[in-house]
Order: C-alpha cells, then structure tokens, then sequence
C-alpha cells in the first residue's frame, strides 16, 4: 500500500499515512479552496486500508485550524476511521490540542461523542 504524504503549508495541512510504519497523523491548518478535492485521495486511501489494516492503529491529530468545508471532510475521515473500528479492529485517536485553543479542544470533545472510536486527549503548548 502506496505511503500518502502531504506537506503542510499554511492552507493545507500535513497528513501522513503510512501502513507500513504504523504512522496515520494529520497536523497543521486546513484551508483548502476545495476542500472535497484534498480530501478525496485522503478518504480513497481510508477506503484501501480498511481491506487490509494493521493489527493496531493509532491516528494523531494536532490540528491548529480547520474551516467549515474542511470540518465536513474530516468528519468523512472519523466516519471511515469508525468503519475501521466496528469491523474488530484495534484503533484508536488521539487528539492534541494547545492548552490555549479551546476551540480545537471542543472541536476534538465534539468528534468523540458523534463517532464510536476510543479518544485519548493531550494538551501541548507551544
């Protein structure tokens, strides 16, 4: 299964998923101008990997700001990541917020009561 890296700039974030090394973390801002577009070889990967997941997978997200068309597309990613979930597999989340940015907290408490995935939080500061 093909590595799907993106370097984060400051309208799109990094994402990496990497089966083979056991790395699913997507950090930074989300601001892409077409939201759908970014996200759909993100969610096609989601998809690929479901068919053939790692014993355990841990996903982070440090996310610092993410806009309306991208919250949509990431709540797509936690639905395919509670796919992965309710088929027996061993997942997990975690989610890193700045202990300053309430918002991204919430946003993190938010996805945690809509999708049936274990959540473990952890504050950081810059």
């Amino acid at each position: 299964m093909d590595v799907l890296r993106y370097k984060s700039t400051s309208q799109y974030p990094e994402i990496i998923l990497d089966k083979g090394n056991g790395i699913f973390e997507f950090s930074g801002n989300s601001l892409p101008e077409d939201a759908k577009a970014f996200y759909e070889p993100i969610l096609q990967w989601w998809d690929a990997y479901i068919l053939d997941p790692n014993p355990e997978t841990v996903i982070k997200f440090k996310m610092i700001y993410y806009n309306t068309p991208s919250s949509k597309l990431i709540f797509q990613v936690f639905k395919k990541i509670e796919k992965l979930a309710s088929l027996g597999n061993k997942v997990k989340v975690i989610w890193k917020y700045n202990d300053e940015d309430i918002d991204i907290k919430e946003a993190g408490f938010d996805l945690s009561e809509h999708v049936k995935v274990p959540f473990e939080f952890q504050i950081y500061k810059e």
